[in-house]
């Protein structure tokens, strides 16, 4: 019984630690653009250290910010193909297809798209 309550208590306070660690990086949260930092080049960065969900809010910020930003969305792209993210993958992919069809990006998104979703007719043209 001691032993349950222990464990208890002991998955309380890690729970508590991530919680609060998650809000304080939330809060103290700076976009790269106020502090002179290009966010594709950011985002780049994480996804090299393998900080896939670092890139991948900074991403969503900067689009919110930049919404006919090519170059994010592609390393947005890129991040949720990384994280195996399919449905915001191919939505994202939807969104970009009359832009980039046609370039050699097109191409690797269509081929990282049959990766994931082999059936979406998206990928597959």
């Amino acid at each position: 019984m001691m032993l349950l309550t222990a464990m208890a208590s002991s998955l309380m306070v890690m729970l508590a630690y991530y919680g609060a660690k998650k809000l304080w990086r939330a809060a103290r949260y700076t976009k790269p653009r106020h502090r002179g930092i290009d966010p594709v080049g950011e985002a780049e960065v994480f996804l090299a250290y393998g900080r896939t969900k670092d890139a991948v809010r900074v991403l969503r910020d900067a689009m919110r910010d930049e919404p006919d930003n090519l170059a994010v969305k592609v390393t947005l792209l890129r991040a949720y193909s990384t994280d195996g993210n399919v449905r915001a993958y191919s939505t994202l992919a939807r969104d970009v297809q009359t832009s980039l069809q046609g370039q050699a990006v097109w191409n690797t998104i269509q081929r990282n798209g049959r990766d994931m979703d082999p059936a979406n007719p998206l990928f597959n043209t």
